[in-house]
């Protein structure tokens, strides 16, 4: 099957900073694909310049159109949800009115779809969109998007400033999309991830590092956390040794913690078990490393 976006040996530079560095990619309909990294690893830049935001070295064509030539054409089965909404003085009303005439849709429809996500739609359609809080200017934008039924949708974070019940509300939506719609996520949340993608693209310092199905990249993720709390009677001294000895650290006051793979979880239980006498708790709790953290955010110590 032939790629609805087709990226080609794309580079960009922000002065002495190479921002993307030869990146070539093809995404095709059906798929559901999201762009992962740490941060400054790429994968915005890569996103804007995918859209046309961006000048850059490389090609990249939607539909056989070439962004950079035609971005008018190119960009016309794309709805785009941006990470951080424009500081619009137009009310919401006006906002959604000219959308639905340029991208297609109706009033009612966005106004519908905004209420699934939580909004009194009547109550906040007179009020400036920069007047609205963040998690509301993301629901309006993510309405606006979902309204125009186009063939790709580009969200850039579109959950960070939302509500639990919201996300699940958008995942709801975005499942709905025709099965030869295609989604481009650019996310650093799991969650996101694992509910919306089926295909994972990696960037590290601006170079495409992986490329892999969801499956594949949470395999390789999965980890245990193990963490213990010595007894206040404990032998410091003696359990020190013990401990490092099973690659623990020491996070503080009486509380020590390891990261190992899920093959390795019962063999560390099993080595901490010998001295459960000294100890006055064990947690065990499975994790997964993600885009923008070397490590996964630690436990609280009990």
């Amino acid at each position: 099957m032939s790629a609805i976006i087709d990226i080609q040996r794309v580079n960009k530079h922000f002065g002495a900073v190479q921002a993307l560095q030869n990146v070539s990619l093809q995404l095709r309909a059906g798929e559901r694909v999201a762009f992962v990294g740490s941060n400054g690893s790429g994968k915005t830049t890569l996103m804007r310049a995918m859209l046309g935001l961006l000048d850059m070295q490389g090609l990249v064509t939607i539909g056989g159109v070439d962004v950079r030539k035609r971005p008018d054409l190119a960009l016309q089965r794309v709805a785009y949800i941006p990470q951080l909404a424009p500081p619009l003085d137009a009310p919401v009303r006006e906002l959604v009115r000219a959308s639905t005439a340029l991208r297609g849709g109706t009033p009612q429809h966005v106004s519908d779809l905004a209420e699934q996500l939580g909004i009194d739609y009547q109550r906040i359609a007179g009020v400036r969109l920069r007047d609205l809080s963040g998690g509301t200017k993301q629901k309006i934008l993510a309405a606006l998007a979902l309204s125009a039924n186009s063939q790709i949708l580009v969200c850039d974070e579109p959950t960070a400033n939302l509500d639990q019940g919201a996300r699940q509300a958008f995942f709801a939506l975005v499942e709905k999309r025709p099965a030869d719609s295609l989604l481009v996520l650019c996310s650093h949340r799991s969650e996101e991830v694992r509910q919306l993608v089926d295909r994972v693209v990696e960037l590290q310092e601006g170079r495409l590092a992986s490329d892999a199905r969801l499956a594949s990249v949470l395999s390789d993720r999965a980890q245990t956390r193990v963490q213990v709390k010595t007894g206040p009677l404990a032998d410091p001294a003696l359990l020190d040794g013990q401990l490092r000895e099973l690659g623990f650290q020491a996070v503080g006051g009486r509380v020590w913690r390891r990261h190992c793979t899920q093959a390795e979880k019962l063999q560390v239980v099993h080595g901490v078990l010998q001295f459960r006498t000294e100890l006055e708790d064990l947690q065990v709790a499975d994790d997964e490393r993600w885009a923008d953290s070397a490590a996964p955010a630690p436990l609280q110590a009990p």
